[in-house]
């Protein structure tokens, strides 16, 4: 296409844009009326819907001629700037009128109303200073009882200084980053006059990559209308969750979790018939909290963590014996969806994610001790096989190295094995590895680092820990666990192990490398039998 016939096709749409905005003016050939919630009614050109969203292109159809939408929050000016957005393409903004704007664009996935409100938005903002951070030590008390404090004299009178060091630390204690924006909202509002001049560098403290769109358009850009430099900072947040490729540019958004919000989640049950339990488990303070319950009554399940969901693959119970069911259940909202169940049935399987790709391996179905592998499609809701195993087991240990998996012992008939094989996720081949030391099945497995350790398990139980190097396909004797156990789990944290106990023993061990030591560091509330264990941030 040459400049004279892009300039023609340009000078084309344009005209169209233009017809179309006096059929919105003069309400001439409406065909549909849009009802929102509340008794507002617009009448409008299914037509020009089906153009501006793929919402509306969902909902409408040759014989719909009412179409009621929920928009909850949004102002009714809002609404006609969207409507003039769609039949002229262009929309007069003023800064205060921006977030709702936004929402209601999110609301109807209008991407081009989006574009246009962020593309005024990096207009109006200018400033792109640099996050303040200090480290200086504030009281424990204050890092561990946030919640308590924001609206008592001590927080509401201390000076900005001290707040905005304590919101820049890594130790806060909140179970959500909307907890230290709604701390720094009401230390503002206390004193209005005074500190509003103090907001920009406060909300620079916020980590926003961890609040929600909805909490960034609702709660966050409230506090920006008084200032031009809190917008760049909303701005740049809502690019973060809409433009990945753009985080890199983005200095002034800290997407690092809070340590005191790293917990581990045990996923489990100690009785068959009860339904699967959540504790969490605070890796700072080493206490239990009763997480959430999710209504699957199954066990000898595999769980995988992926996009803020648990993923629980399978399992066992006395109606089907070994199934194939599939649930998704969100750390966030705390709902339970059903997903496209397995091809096999499988339970004593492992799962893993490499890289947006969830597999889940071997097993046992009640008939048949497993060597194939799936991979579920997250997007699609599907899965697919993939090359099977050299060796069928069940009750192994699986983890992923490198954009591999590494797969360890388990069993195979009445057979313990201390065969290793790894996978290439991106060759779809298996390849034998040199054996573990010990015989191992049902027990635990983890990467530290650029090594992999296995801890007890079954034969006997035993208490051996031996360490794998993938890099040089070589095994070394590490030092043994305080006790003998199997149906262990571990996780690394802070280039520890932190291991928790199984079928024998309540105990939970945390083990060193660097000086090759262990030692106990808690209890577990009770013993547990085929359970798994994900770290996570309840700052999610």
């Amino acid at each position: 296409m040459n400049d004279s016939d892009h300039q023609t096709q340009m000078l084309h749409g344009f005209n169209h844009m233009q017809y179309m905005s006096t059929f919105f003016t003069s309400g001439t050939y409406y065909d549909i009326e849009l009802i929102i919630i509340g008794d507002k009614r617009y009448k409008t050109h299914k037509s020009i819907l089906h153009a501006a969203s793929p919402l509306f292109r969902t909902k409408l159809n040759q014989n719909i001629r009412e179409l009621v939408m929920n928009c909850e929050g949004i102002r009714d000016e809002s609404i006609a700037k969207a409507f003039e957005f769609i039949y002229k393409g262009t929309v007069e903004l003023r800064l205060e009128q921006v977030a709702n704007i936004l929402k209601l664009a999110d609301m109807w996935q209008m991407d081009g109303l989006k574009k246009y409100c962020y593309s005024y938005l990096e207009i109006v903002c200018q400033d792109n200073r640099q996050v303040y951070q200090k480290n200086e030590e504030i009281d424990d008390y204050l890092l561990d009882n946030f919640l308590r404090i924001t609206k008592h004299e001590k927080f509401l009178n201390m000076s900005a200084d001290n707040v905005k060091r304590l919101l820049s630390s890594d130790d806060l204690q909140v179970s959500s980053e909307g907890q230290v924006f709604e701390g720094l909202s009401h230390w503002v509002k206390h004193d209005w006059t005074n500190r509003k001049n103090d907001l920009y560098s406060l909300m620079k403290c916020v980590r926003y990559p961890l609040c929600s769109i909805s909490f960034l358009l609702e709660e966050v850009a409230s506090l920006c209308c008084e200032s031009v430099e809190g917008y760049q900072l909303l701005l740049d947040a809502l690019k973060w969750h809409e433009i990945p490729q753009k985080r890199s540019t983005l200095s002034l958004m800290n997407s690092k979790s809070r340590k005191k919000n790293k917990q581990v989640l045990i996923i489990g049950r100690k009785n068959i018939g009860m339904s699967v339990g959540i504790k969490a488990y605070n890796l700072r303070t080493k206490s239990w909290t009763v997480y959430h319950k999710m209504d699957i009554r199954s066990t000898d399940f595999s769980t995988a963590m992926f996009k803020n969901n648990v993923f629980v693959f399978g399992g066992w119970n006395f109606v089907d014996r070994s199934h194939n069911r599939v649930y998704s259940f969100d750390l966030l909202t705390g709902a339970l969806k059903n997903l496209a169940p397995m091809k096999v049935k499988r339970s004593l399987s492992t799962a893993v994610v490499v890289n947006g790709r969830i597999f889940v391996i071997g097993g046992y179905n009640q008939e048949n001790i497993l060597d194939t592998v799936e991979e579920y499609d997250y997007v699609k809701n599907s899965w697919i096989k993939v090359a099977s195993m050299k060796r069928k087991r069940h009750c192994h240990a699986s983890v992923v190295y490198k954009e591999d998996i590494y797969v360890f012992g388990g069993e195979n008939e009445d057979e313990y094995l201390n065969s290793v094989e790894v996978f290439n996720t991106k060759k779809n081949q298996w390849k034998i590895l040199r054996p573990m030391k010990w015989k191992r099945s049902s027990f635990a497995a983890v990467v530290v680092e650029d090594y992999i350790y296995c801890i007890g398990g079954n034969d006997s139980p035993i208490d051996n820990v031996e360490r794998y190097d993938p890099e040089s396909d070589t095994w070394t004797v590490a030092g043994n666990s305080l006790v003998k156990d199997f149906n262990q789990v571990a996780i690394c944290h802070d280039r520890k192990i932190i291991c928790f106990a199984g079928y024998w023993n309540t105990t939970v061990q945390e083990y060193d490398p660097a000086n090759d030591q262990w030692k106990i560091i808690s209890q577990m509330p009770n013993n547990r039998n085929h359970y798994t264990a994900h770290v996570v941030d309840l700052c999610l």
